[in-house]
C-alpha cells in the first residue's frame, strides 16, 4: 500500500458509489447513512482495492467548491481513520500532492484546494492520529496547515480555529511536544506583524498553557493586553472589517481578557472609543460585541462601567435608535439585509447585559447613579426609554439607595425646572424641550415611590409640591414664569401617577395628602393664582374644594382619630385632588364628595344614636360608603384603584352583610343595581362620559331595563341542541320588535295570542311585512355589534374586575360564613355570564381566581345565622343543573366540585354548635342522591372529580357514601364504564384514609363494615352467572385490594379481610369465563372494526379537506352492553 494506483478498480460495485451520492446530501442524517454503509461494506470486505478507492475519492472531494459535500466526506475521513489502522499519514500527504494540488488552476479552485488540504490535517486531529505520527510527520501536518491557510485570508481563520480544537484536548506536555515546537518560530515578531488569527492563537494558547508559551521572550512584554500594546492591538481590531469578519473568535476572547484587567478603561476609552468618529456598521457591530462581552465578564471592576459608556460610541449607539438616515455606510447591502434591524437587535443585546451586570452586589449606588447620569444626559437622553424601547432606566433606578433616588431627583428636577442645559456637543448646550421636561416629570414621580423612601415623607410632600405648581397651577420654580397647556396636562398625569403605588403607612398617607391640601389652599390664597383657577375651573369645583378643606379641617381637629376618620380623610383629600383633573373625573368627584360629606355626618350621628341605643330606618353610613367607593371605582384610573384597596382595607371590620351584598351585586348580570348601567335608549352616543356613570340610578326602570338588555345580548350565545326539552328564551329585544310591529294588535300578556280569524288579508300581509322587518332588524342589531357596544362592555368588565379586588380584599381576612355562602350564587351567575362571550375572558380568569381564594377559605369570624338546612339548601342550588345547558353545566364542572367541598367544610364548623339530637344528614341525603344517580342516571351531568373530592375531605359521613358506590359496583344493571369509575373512587377513598386515618370507634366500626360488604359482595358475583365484566374491572379490582392492603400495612389499623382471598376470588372471575377483552368482542363484530376503519377515513378526510360544519348527530348505541 506504499504506492497507490491512480487507475480506478475496474469493478465498483452500484451499492458503493450510491453511498458515496448520499455524502452529498443536505441532511446530516442521510450523510451518517453514507458514511455507515460505506464504512461496513469496506469492514465486510477489506478489499486493498476499495480501500484505495475510498481513499482518493474521499480526499479528492474534499477539494470541491460545494460545502455539504465538504462536510459529508470529511465525516468520511475521520471514521476512515478512525477504523482502518493501515492508512497511514504518509499516504495521505501522497493523495494531497496527486488529488489536491493547484497548478495553473484559477484563484476560486486555488481557495478550494487549501481548504481540502487544511481538512485532511483537520481529519488526523480528530481521528487522534497526530499524535501516533513520528516526530517528522508531525512538523509535516503542522506545516501542511500554516503554508495552506496562507493561501486565502479566510482560510488562516478557519486553520487556527481547527488547531485550537485540537490544543483544547492536549495536556501541557503534548501541546509543548506536538504543537509548540514546531510553530513557535512563526510567532517569534513584533506584534504589529500579526494578524488577527495569530493574535487570536496566540491569546488563547498564552492564556491556556502560560510556562510554555513565554510571552515576555515573544513580545517583549509580560502580557499580550499591555499598555504598551492596547493601541496597536485595538487598531488591528478595528481595521479594514468587512461583515464575515464581524464575528471572528478574537473579539470575545479580547473581551473576556480585558474585563479582569486594570487597563480595561484605558483600552476602551483611548483604545477603542477615539476611532469612532463616524458611523461604520460593520465597525459598530464589532464594538458593541465587544462591550457586551466585557459586561457579561465584569467581576470586581465594576465601578468602570459608567467610563465605558464613552461619548463617541454612545453618540453613534443611539443614532441607530433614533433611525437617522446617516447611521447607514453600507453601498452593497446583502439580500434582505436590514442595517437597522441587525444594529438595533445587538444593541438591545448590549442593553441587558448592561442592566445584569448592575444588578450585581459588588455595584455600589454611586455606580448607578453615575451610569443613569451617562444614560439620561450626556450623551444619552433623557427620554432613553422611549427611544430604545428599553425599560433599563426603571430597572437600574429601582436598585438605588434613598441617597441616590435624592440625587438624581435633583438632577431631574433642574431639567423640569429648565435651570440646567442640555449638552449637544463640547461648549454647545440648550435649553431643555418640553417633552424632554416632561419625562423628566414622569420619572420624578416614579422616584417619588420609591420603595428606599417610602417613608421620607418630607421628600414625596417636596416633590409632589413642585409637580402640583406646574400641573394644577401653571407655574414653574418662579411664579412668574408661565406654563403652557399642553406641558401642565402631561406633568399634572405624572402628579397623580405618585400615588399609583401603596403607602406602607395609612398616617403617611394622610400626612402627604393632608400637606398637600393645605398648600392648594395656601396658593389659592394669592390672587393672580386664584384668578388664573377661576377661569378654567367653574364654580362649582371651588365650592365643592372649599367643602372638601372645611370637612377635612372638621376631622382633623377631633382629639383622636379612628380607621374610619382617616378613610373619610383619604377620600376627601384624594376626591379635592381630582376636582383638579380631567371633566369626567371632575364630575365623579364632585358628586362622590358631596356624598361622602353627608355620609360623614351620617357615620357622627350614628355614633351619638349608638351611645343612646337609638334606631332608624336610614341605611346606615357603611353602605353609604360603600356605594361611594364604587362609584369611584367606575372611573378607569389606577391611581384611585389603589386608593380604594387602601381604605377599603381599613373598613373590614365595619362591613356588614348588605355592605358586602353592594359589592357583590355588581359582578352580578341578573342584579339591577349596576353602577355602570347606561341607558340604551340615549341620543348622546358622542360622550364618553357613559362609561362612566355614577352608582346613583335615578331612574329604577332604566337600570331594569338595561340590566335585562345586557343579559339578552349573551341569550343567544346559551344554545343547546342536545337539550330539547328545555324552553328557548326569547330575547327582549325581539319581544319589543315585535309588539312594535303588531302595535295595536299586540297581547297586553305574553300568554294571550292574536285572533288570525279577526284580521282580514290587507291586515294579514301589512303584519306579514311588519314582523319581517321585526326579525330582520333584529338579526342585524344581533350580529352587528357598534364600536360603541364593544367599548361599553369592555368598560364594565374591567369595572367588575376592579370590584373583585374589594371582595378578594375580604375575603383575606376571616369573613362572615353567611356572607359567603351568599356570593356562591352571584360568583356562578357572573362565570356564566362571561364564558359566552370571548371578548370577557379576562373577567372569567378573574372570577375563577376569587372563586378558588373563596372555596380555600376555612375560618372564618362567625357561623351564626348558618344552619344546615341553609347549607343544604345552598349545595341543591349548587348541583341542580336548573336552567343551565348541558355544555354549560359541565364547563362548571370544576367550579361546583370547589363550591361542594367548601360547604362540607362549612358544615364541619357549622355541626360544632349543632345539637346531638339534630344530626346532618339532609347534606349526607344530597350527596346519596347525587351519587346513586350518578351510577343509574345516564343524564347525571356531574364530573367524576366531583365524587373524587368529597371523599378526599375529611368529612366522617363519607363512610356512609361509600356504601352507596360498593352497592353500583357489584350492580349488573350499571353500565361497565360507571362500575370502573366506582372502583376509582374506592381507591381515592382508601388513599385518602393515609392522610385522614379513622380515629374513632365509630369510624373504624363503619370502615369493618364496608370491607366486610366488599367481601361479601365480591364472592357473591363470582357464582352470579348473569354478572358479566370486561377486563379492566378486573385489573381495577386488583390495584384497589392492593391499595386496601398497603393501607391497612401502613396505617397498622387491623382489618378481618384476607387479602391473598380476595384476589384468589378476582381471579376466578376472569377464569369463570365472566370476564371477556374488549378486543374479543371487537374480532366478534367484523363489520364494527369495517364502520370504524371508516369513520377514521372519513375523520381523515374531512381534516384534508378543512372541513368546518359538524358531521350530523346520529344515535348513538350502547358500546359498553353486557358481553356475554
Amino acid at each position: 500500500m506504499n504506492e497507490i494506483s491512480n487507475t480506478k478498480p475496474l469493478e465498483v460495485k452500484s451499492s458503493l458509489l450510491d453511498a458515496f451520492e448520499l455524502l452529498k446530501a443536505n441532511k446530516d442524517d442521510v450523510k451518517l447513512n453514507g458514511g455507515v454503509r460505506i464504512i461496513s461494506r469496506l469492514m465486510n470486505d477489506e478489499g486493498e482495492k476499495e480501500i484505495q478507492y475510498v481513499l482518493r475519492r474521499v480526499v479528492r472531494s474534499l477539494g470541491a467548491n460545494v460545502p455539504d459535500m465538504r462536510t459529508g466526506h470529511f465525516a468520511m475521513l475521520v471514521a476512515l481513520l478512525n477504523n482502518f489502522e493501515q492508512i497511514s499519514v504518509t499516504q495521505l500527504f501522497e493523495l494531497i500532492k496527486k488529488e489536491l494540488h493547484a497548478n495553473g488552476s484559477s484563484k476560486s479552485e486555488v481557495g478550494d484546494v487549501a481548504l481540502g488540504q487544511i481538512l485532511v490535517c483537520s481529519a488526523i486531529f480528530r481521528s487522534g492520529r497526530m499524535l501516533k505520527c513520528t516526530e517528522e510527520e508531525q512538523k509535516q501536518i503542522l506545516t501542511t496547515l500554516m503554508k495552506a491557510s496562507n493561501k486565502k485570508s479566510y482560510l488562516n481563520t478557519a486553520a487556527y480555529i481547527l488547531l485550537i480544537d485540537f490544543i483544547n484536548g492536549l495536556d501541557e506536555e503534548q501541546f509543548s511536544l506536538v504543537v509548540w515546537s514546531n510553530i513557535k518560530e512563526d510567532f517569534k515578531k513584533d506584534l504589529k506583524e500579526y494578524n488577527l488569527d495569530s493574535l487570536y492563537f496566540l491569546l488563547v494558547v498564552s492564556t491556556k498553557f502560560p510556562k510554555k508559551v513565554k510571552v515576555k521572550k515573544l513580545l517583549s512584554v509580560p502580557e499580550i493586553l499591555h499598555e504598551d500594546n492596547l493601541q496597536i492591538i485595538c487598531e488591528k481590531l478595528l481595521a479594514g472589517i468587512d461583515f464575515s469578519s464581524i464575528h471572528h473568535p478574537i473579539y470575545k476572547e479580547i473581551g473576556r481578557q480585558i474585563a479582569k484587567s486594570s487597563h480595561l478603561v484605558q483600552f476602551w476609552v483611548t483604545g477603542i472609543d477615539s476611532q469612532l468618529t463616524k458611523h461604520n456598521r460593520n465597525r459598530e457591530l464589532v464594538c458593541i460585541s465587544l462591550l457586551t462581552t466585557i459586561l457579561q465578564n465584569l467581576d470586581d471592576n465594576v465601578e468602570v462601567i459608567p467610563e465605558l459608556l464613552s461619548t463617541n460610541f454612545f453618540k453613534l449607539f443611539m443614532d441607530w435608535f433614533k433611525g437617522l438616515q446617516t447611521a447607514s455606510k453600507i453601498r452593497n447591502k446583502r439580500d434582505n439585509e436590514d442595517d437597522n434591524k441587525i444594529m438595533i437587535k445587538n444593541e438591545k443585546e448590549l442593553l441587558n447585559a448592561l442592566a445584569k451586570s448592575l444588578k450585581s452586589d459588588k455595584v455600589t449606588s454611586k455606580v448607578r447613579i453615575e451610569t443613569l447620569k451617562k444614560l439620561l444626559f450626556n450623551p444619552g437622553e433623557i427620554n432613553f426609554s422611549e427611544v430604545t424601547g428599553t425599560s433599563i432606566i426603571k430597572s437600574i433606578a429601582a436598585d438605588l439607595d434613598s441617597d441616590g433616588v435624592k440625587k438624581i431627583a435633583k438632577l431631574l428636577k433642574n431639567v423640569l425646572m429648565n435651570t440646567s442645559k442640555k449638552t449637544i456637543k463640547e461648549d454647545v448646550e440648550r435649553n431643555w424641550y418640553n417633552n424632554e421636561r416632561v419625562k423628566a416629570a414622569e420619572l420624578l414621580s416614579f422616584l417619588v415611590s420609591h420603595d428606599a423612601i417610602k417613608d421620607d415623607t418630607e421628600f414625596k410632600i417636596t416633590n409632589m409640591k413642585l409637580l402640583m405648581c406646574f400641573g394644577f397651577f401653571k407655574i414653574g420654580g418662579d411664579e412668574t414664569v408661565a406654563v403652557s397647556g399642553e406641558l401642565a396636562g402631561s406633568i399634572k398625569s405624572c402628579f397623580y401617577r405618585c400615588f399609583s403605588s401603596r403607602f406602607s403607612n395609612v398616617d403617611n398617607l394622610v400626612t402627604v395628602l393632608s400637606s398637600l391640601c393645605n398648600f392648594i389652599s395656601t396658593i389659592l390664597e394669592k390672587e393672580q393664582v386664584r384668578a388664573k383657577i377661576e377661569k378654567q375651573f367653574t364654580s362649582e369645583n371651588m365650592e365643592c374644594w372649599q367643602m372638601v378643606t372645611s370637612i377635612c379641617e372638621k376631622i382633623e381637629d377631633a382629639d383622636s382619630k379612628s380607621k374610619v376618620d382617616n378613610v373619610f380623610l383619604i377620600l376627601l383629600y384624594q376626591l379635592g385632588l381630582f376636582l383638579f383633573s380631567e371633566p369626567a373625573h371632575v364630575k365623579v368627584a364632585r358628586s362622590s364628595i358631596k356624598e361622602l360629606k353627608s355620609c360623614y355626618e351620617h357615620y357622627r350621628k350614628a355614633n351619638k344614636q349608638k351611645k343612646q341605643d337609638i334606631s332608624n330606618d336610614e341605611p346606615e353610613w357603611i353602605e353609604v360608603l360603600v356605594e361611594v367607593l364604587l362609584s369611584i371605582l367606575s372611573i378607569e384610573s389606577s391611581v384611585l384603584r389603589s386608593v380604594v384597596q387602601c381604605v377599603f382595607r381599613l373598613l373590614w371590620e365595619y362591613l356588614t352583610p348588605s355592605s358586602i351584598g353592594q359589592i357583590v351585586s355588581v359582578i352580578d348580570p341578573e342584579s339591577e343595581a349596576n353602577p355602570l348601567t347606561v341607558d340604551s335608549e340615549s341620543d348622546d352616543d358622542d360622550k364618553d362620559e357613559s362609561d362612566d356613570n355614577n352608582s346613583d340610578n335615578d331612574d329604577e326602570n332604566t337600570s331594569k331595563k338595561n340590566g335585562e338588555s345586557e343579559d339578552s345580548d349573551n341569550s343567544d350565545s346559551d344554545v343547546d341542541d342536545n337539550d330539547d326539552d328545555e324552553d328557548m328564551k326569547i330575547p327582549d329585544q325581539l319581544r319589543m320588535a315585535v309588539q312594535k310591529a303588531l302595535g295595536s294588535a299586540a297581547p297586553e300578556t305574553d300568554t294571550e295570542s292574536i285572533d288570525a280569524d279577526a284580521i282580514n288579508e290587507e291586515e294579514g300581509k301589512k303584519l306579514d311585512d311588519a314582523l319581517a322587518e321585526a326579525f330582520k332588524q333584529f338579526q342585524q342589531g344581533k350580529n352587528k355589534k357598534s364600536k360603541k357596544d364593544r367599548k361599553d362592555k369592555k368598560a364594565l368588565s374591567d369595572f367588575r374586575v376592579r370590584v373583585l379586588d374589594l371582595i378578594d380584599i375580604y375575603l383575606e381576612k376571616d369573613p362572615a360564613m353567611d356572607v359567603c355562602l351568599a356570593m356562591i350564587a352571584p360568583l356562578t351567575r357572573c362565570l356564566e355570564f362571561c364564558m359566552q362571550d370571548n371578548q370577557l375572558i379576562e373577567l372569567e380568569n378573574r372570577v375563577r381566581k376569587t372563586i378558588k381564594n373563596l372555596c380555600k377559605i376555612r375560618k372564618f369570624s362567625s357561623t351564626q345565622d348558618v344552619t344546615v338546612d341553609i347549607l343544604s339548601d345552598c349545595l341543591k342550588s349548587i348541583i341542580d343543573k336548573g336552567g343551565r345547558s348541558h355544555f354549560m353545566f359541565q364547563a362548571l364542572g370544576d367550579v361546583v366540585t370547589f363550591f361542594a367541598t367548601f360547604i362540607i367544610h362549612c358544615s364541619l364548623k357549622v355541626t360544632v354548635n349543632t345539637p346531638k339530637k339534630k344530626k346532618p344528614t339532609m347534606l349526607l341525603d344530597i350527596f346519596k342522591d347525587a351519587l346513586q344517580n350518578y351510577f343509574r342516571n345516564r343524564n347525571c351531568l356531574l364530573p367524576i372529580i366531583f365524587f373524587h373530592n368529597i371523599l378526599q375531605t375529611e368529612w366522617d359521613n363519607t363512610y356512609d357514601l361509600v356504601t352507596i358506590i360498593l352497592e353500583n359496583i357489584f350492580n349488573k344493571d350499571v353500565r361497565h364504564f360507571r362500575r370502573n369509575e366506582g372502583i376509582e373512587l374506592l381507591s381515592g377513598f382508601y388513599r385518602a384514609l393515609n392522610r385522614n386515618k379513622p380515629c374513632t370507634e365509630t369510624l373504624l366500626t363503619k370502615l369493618n363494615n364496608i370491607e366486610s360488604e366488599f367481601e361479601k359482595q365480591l364472592s357473591t358475583i363470582v357464582t352470579l352467572e348473569e354478572f358479566k365484566v370486561k377486563t379492566n374491572f378486573v385489573t381495577l379490582l386488583k390495584k384497589l385490594i392492593n391499595t386496601m392492603k398497603g393501607f391497612h400495612e401502613s396505617s397498622q389499623i387491623k382489618t378481618n379481610l384476607n387479602f391473598q382471598t380476595l384476589l384468589n376470588l378476582v381471579t376466578q372471575i376472569k377464569t369463570t369465563g365472566k370476564c371477556e377483552n374488549v378486543n374479543n368482542q371487537a374480532n366478534k363484530n367484523p363489520q364494527n372494526n369495517q364502520k370504524s376503519g371508516k369513520k377514521k377515513k372519513n375523520k381523515r378526510k374531512q381534516s384534508q379537506n378543512r372541513l368546518t360544519e359538524p358531521p350530523t348527530k346520529k344515535v348513538k348505541n350502547d358500546v359498553n352492553g353486557t358481553v356475554k
